[in-house]
């Protein structure tokens, strides 16, 4: 991997080899010189420091919520390790960018603390909101290029995930921003599972639709795919190879003032799933 230029002047301490999406702490955000991540996330992370192979290090961490609720928040760990952050810039506004922010795993917990974080970068660098988003043991953004539901309001697509030998688990939490603030709109859960005899993948997908209004409408589908091994596996009665999708239509509902759909059929996939957990 090329390092760029501005990590070796700026922080060579917080340099490494990062996946896809994420970034150097120590990396100058582009278009506004001087300002790295690493000052950004220091305003969540209020005592980070550098930390050698870690990134940075820090133990005290602001006041934040869980978008699911206050009855799924976590606590952090005691010494948080900080080796980078995955980026969201939202286009059309180049003085707002949503950061990702692994913090570590706490005692106790499968799950890192997994913070989201909005950031005004102009005139001046101020956090405007930070939620918690983990539910699950592996949390990354689904796409660092977000669709738009309006102008500088893109929809974040969140994903937690994890599995085992037999199957694969996928929330994908709905969020946007309204009023520089986090909002949930809704999550969308997709299992795998096999068998000695068959294969079932789901696979969820996102597509706007343009409406006249406040918001786009957006749709949410769910394909759901079972195939056959051909294996011999004794008595194991295999389901039925089919491809089935499920899809429900999100619209900004104006007296209500929140995102909502008159489809049951992800409500009736989700209760599917659940039977087979």
């Amino acid at each position: 991997m090329k390092v760029p230029a501005c990590c070796l002047a700026v922080s060579l301490w917080l340099c490494a080899a990062l996946p896809a999406g994420a970034a150097d702490l120590g990396a100058a955000i582009p278009g506004h010189a001087g300002l790295t991540y690493f000052a950004l996330m220091k305003r969540v992370v209020t005592d980070l420091v550098p930390g050698g192979k870690d990134g940075a290090v820090g133990h005290q961490v602001i006041a934040f919520r869980h978008i699911d609720g206050k009855d799924a928040k976590g606590d952090p760990p005691e010494t948080i390790t900080l080796p980078s952050v995955d980026v969201m810039n939202i286009p059309g506004d180049d003085d707002r960018i949503i950061l990702l922010a692994d913090l570590g795993r706490s005692e106790g917990f499968v799950a890192n603390a997994q913070l989201l974080a909005l950031f005004a970068l102009a005139p001046a660098p101020r956090l405007l909101d930070v939620v918690e988003v983990v539910t699950d043991r592996l949390t990354g953004f689904l796409d660092q290029k977000p669709m738009m539901l309006a102008p500088r309001t893109p929809l974040i697509l969140v994903y937690n995930s994890h599995s085992n030998s037999d199957q694969s688990y996928e929330n994908t939490k709905m969020i946007f921003i309204r009023g520089d603030r986090f909002q949930q709109i809704d999550d969308v859960f997709a299992l795998g599972d096999a068998g000695c005899s068959y294969r079932r993948t789901q696979e969820a997908s996102f597509a706007a639709l343009p409406i006249p209004g406040r918001y786009n409408a957006f749709r949410v589908s769910v394909e759901e795919r079972v195939a056959l091994t051909g294996e011999d596996c004794g008595e194991e009665k295999p389901p039925r190879p089919h491809v089935a999708r499920y899809e429900a239509i999100y619209r900004w509902d104006e007296r209500r003032e929140k995102f909502t759909t008159q489809s049951t059929q992800l409500d009736r996939l989700a209760k599917q799933n659940a039977k087979r957990l």
